[in-house]
């Protein structure tokens, strides 16, 4: 852990239910990408949905971009990350 790296957050709320929203986000994340981790933060007032564990932005923006279409709110974060595999963007691409 406490790698630098980036993931791509996928959600962002606050108030009356984010949890739960944040919760079906993260469902619905592995059930389109099982292979991915995904991590729920919580920084007060904010619940927010962040995947992956890029060792780079270029892995990182080849995710995002492979995402959009199910999640088009995604963006780019630098994040500590756990130790990640080493991904290849042409397997988001199908």
């Amino acid at each position: 852990k406490n790698y630098p790296g980036y993931r791509v957050q996928i959600f962002y709320e606050s108030g009356n239910y984010s949890k739960n929203k944040a919760l079906g986000v993260k469902a619905k994340f592995y059930s389109l990408y099982p292979e991915i981790p995904a991590y729920i933060v919580y920084q007060e007032p904010y619940y927010r949905v962040r995947v992956g564990n890029f060792r780079n932005k270029l892995e990182a923006n080849a995710f995002k971009e492979a995402i959009k279409k199910e999640f088009p709110e995604a963006y780019v974060i630098r994040d500590n990350i756990d130790l990640p595999l080493v991904y290849n963007p042409k397997d988001y691409f199908k």
